[in-house]
């Protein structure tokens, strides 16, 4: 692991001017205690630079995604290069082999305004990967309008991007649920396996709940820490737009390898 952290800070150091900025001078890592001692990367750091501060200028970027509606959360769009784009793919792939759900699974995809940016980032991702998708973006929609959807359709995996899980589910026939940082803990039943994904909006996709609180991540791509109880993440792989140390507002703890109990995720 030391190896890749040093690939990482050397990249991100030599090509991206806002960790010269934040280094001063280039960190020498021997050992993980090293790696330790570099500063955090807050958003606070982001919304006092301009992208061209924040970015590499070894690979273009290919796409600019949507900008978030809250611009507290996150002061610019996200950008990707064609290596990170194919990275986003492999994350969520990785994810949803964790799900061991059957082959070729339908998903259906309700959301809100608020998470319609993650949901569309799903949906292009399943459809990359040639699932069968529907996708609806409701406004104040009622339990019965998710009821009569969901009936409509009959997938195999519902997609929740809703600030809560409706009380309807328990009256239908769904065997997968995904929802995006809105494990509810109180959501129960014997046929049903519910699915959290963690994600960070500034980053992406992250890890996924697997059981209880325990989530899994793939550890070729992210290094997590916990710092005080508070989740710090380092994108491994990353070119464009590398996070170093990057403080959530989340917090939970290390479980072993790649799984962490997640206890509290904040606004992304």
């Amino acid at each position: 692991m030391i190896k890749k952290l040093r690939s990482i800070i050397d990249y991100a150091y030599e090509n991206v001017p806002i960790y010269r900025k934040l280094y001063q001078t280039k960190p020498v890592l021997n050992k993980i205690s090293d790696f330790k001692k570099i500063p955090y990367l807050t958003i606070n750091d982001f919304a006092l630079c301009s992208i061209e501060d924040v970015i590499s200028d070894v690979d273009p970027a290919i796409s600019i995604l949507p900008p978030i509606e809250n611009n507290t959360i996150s002061p610019f769009p996200r950008i990707e290069s064609a290596y990170d784009r194919d990275l986003r793919y492999l994350t969520f792939r990785f994810l949803l082999d964790q799900t061991k759900i059957k082959d070729n699974p339908s998903f259906l995809i309700i959301t809100n305004t608020n998470y319609s940016y993650f949901c569309s980032e799903i949906a292009n991702i399943l459809l990359y990967y040639r699932y069968p998708v529907w996708m609806f973006i409701l406004r104040n929609h009622s339990n019965e309008e998710i009821k009569s959807w969901i009936s409509k359709f009959n997938p195999d995996c519902l997609i929740l991007g809703t600030s809560k899980i409706p009380e309807v589910l328990n009256e239908l026939e769904i065997s997968n649920i995904f929802t995006i940082n809105q494990y509810d803990k109180h959501f129960s039943k014997e046929h049903v396996k519910h699915f959290d994904i963690y994600s960070v909006t500034e980053i992406g996709f992250i890890g996924i709940r697997v059981s209880d609180d325990i989530y899994v991540y793939p550890d070729d791509y992210f290094y997590i820490e916990i710092e005080n109880g508070t989740i710090v993440i380092t994108t491994l792989e990353t070119e464009l737009q590398p996070f170093i140390r990057y403080k959530t507002p989340d917090r939970g703890q290390m479980v072993k390898d790649n799984m962490l109990r997640i206890s509290y995720i904040g606004e992304h």
